[in-house]
C-alpha cells in the first residue's frame, strides 16, 4: 500500500495494481460510517446532502487524523476484496522525514483495518527498488520522489539513504496557489479537477508555456454563478514557482552531503525522478540545469513505488535489513 497525501495505490501479488485513486474518504457524519473512498468519495460528496463529508486524512506526508486514516485503509482493503478474517500481510510505504508517531500511526492504522502484519518502508527506498537499482550494492543511487505533500530528494547505498534532503511541500501545494491566485485575481473559485488540468496543460517549471491560456468554466465568489474565465500561463507558472525552486534546493542539499565516491556515482549514473509530481512539464530539465547531473524521468513516475513495495513483498527475506530501517 503507498498512502499518499494526495493518491493512494494498492497492489496485490499476482495481481498487479488494483487500485489507484486519490486519497479521500466519505464519512456521513450522523452515523460515523464510511460510505466511499477514492474518487468515488469525491463524486458522491457532490451529489448527496450535506452530512455526506469528504476527507483527506494525511497532509503533507503525515497522517493529521488517525480514526479517518484507519476508515481509509479499511475501506481500502474492502474496496479490493480484503476482509478482516483474512489477516493479510501488508507492505506499506512511509516518507523517510516521516516520525517515530507519524510511522506508528501509520501501522496501526493497518493493523487496526484488519493487517495481520505490518511492515514499513521508507518511500526512496521502495521507488529504487521499483526502478530496479542496486539498493544494497556499494555503490550510490539518487532517486527524487515529488509526491502531492512532500518531496524527497535521497542518495542510498548499501540498503540505507546516505543523504537526503526533505520538503513538506508537493504538487498539493502548487494546486493550493493556483486556486488562491485564480480566486483573488477573477473573483472566481475552480474545480480541484479543473485545477489540476491548468497545472498540466499550462504549467512549466522554466515558464516555457508562458503567452498561452486556457478557458475554464468557474463560479463567481460573490453572486455564485457560473462564467467562463481565462486563465494565463503566467498565473500558474507563478504558482509553481515556489514549489520548484524548493526542489531545486532539496535536491542541492542532498547532493552537497555525498561523500565523494558516491558523488561520483551520481555524476556517472544521474538520478532519477519519481512520483505524481514528477510529471509536470520540464522540472527534469530545470533540476539537470541547476545541479549539472543528468535526470531522468522515469516511465510512469506515479506507479514506480507501488511496483517497488509490489516487489518487496515477493522479495521480503533477503530485504528485510531494508524493513527494520524503517521502522524506527
Amino acid at each position: 500500500m503507498d498512502i499518499g497525501t494526495s493518491m493512494s495505490r494498492v497492489a496485490m501479488i499476482g495481481e498487479g495494481v488494483v487500485f489507484n485513486e486519490p486519497t479521500i474518504v466519505a464519512i456521513d457524519t450522523r452515523t460515523g460510517e464510511v460510505v466511499e473512498v477514492g474518487a468515488g468519495a469525491l463524486d458522491l460528496v457532490a451529489r448527496t446532502s450535506r452530512h455526506v463529508v469528504a476527507f483527506r486524512p494525511l497532509s503533507q506526508g503525515a497522517t493529521v487524523d488517525f480514526d479517518v486514516t484507519a476508515r481509509l485503509v479499511a475501506g481500502l482493503f474492502e474496496r479490493v476484496g480484503v476482509s478482516k478474517l483474512s489477516r493479510t500481510r501488508v507492505v506499506m510505504s512511509v516518507p523517510s522525514l516521516a516520525t517515530a508517531i507519524e510511522r506508528r500511526a501509520l501501522r496501526q492504522a493497518a493493523i487496526q483495518a484488519g493487517a495481520r502484519e505490518v511492515s514499513l518502508i521508507e518511500a526512496p527506498l521502495a521507488a529504487a527498488i521499483g526502478l530496479g537499482l542496486p539498493v544494497q550494492d556499494p555503490v550510490g543511487s539518487a532517486v527524487t520522489v515529488l509526491g502531492g505533500g512532500a518531496s524527497e530528494a535521497t542518495l542510498l547505498s548499501l540498503g540505507g539513504i546516505v543523504t537526503s534532503g526533505t520538503r513538506r511541500q508537493g504538487g498539493l501545494d502548487i494546486d493550493h496557489a493556483i486556486a488562491s491566485m485564480v480566486r483573488h485575481r477573477y473573483g472566481v473559485v475552480i474545480a480541484p479537477s479543473t485545477i489540476e488540468q491548468l497545472k498540466i496543460s499550462l504549467g512549466s517549471a522554466l515558464g516555457r508555456t508562458q503567452g498561452r491560456s486556457e478557458t475554464v468554466v468557474a463560479r463567481t465568489v460573490d453572486t455564485g454563478d457560473m462564467i467562463e474565465v481565462d486563465v494565463g500561463a503566467d498565473l500558474v507558472n507563478l504558482a509553481v514557482r515556489d514549489v520548484a525552486n524548493a526542489v531545486v534546493a532539496m535536491v542541492q542539499d542532498s547532493l552537497a552531503g555525498a561523500p565523494p565516491d558516491l558523488s561520483q556515482d551520481v555524476s556517472a549514473r544521474g538520478l532519477t525522478l519519481v512520483g505524481g509530481h514528477a510529471k509536470l512539464a520540464d522540472f527534469a530539465e530545470l533540476i539537470a540545469s541547476s545541479t549539472g547531473v543528468d535526470v531522468v524521468l522515469a516511465a510512469q513516475p506515479d506507479l514506480v513505488i507501488i511496483r517497488g513495495l509490489q516487489l518487496c513483498l515477493d522479495e521480503m527475506s533477503s530485504l528485510h535489513a531494508l524493513f527494520r530501517n524503517a521502522d524506527r
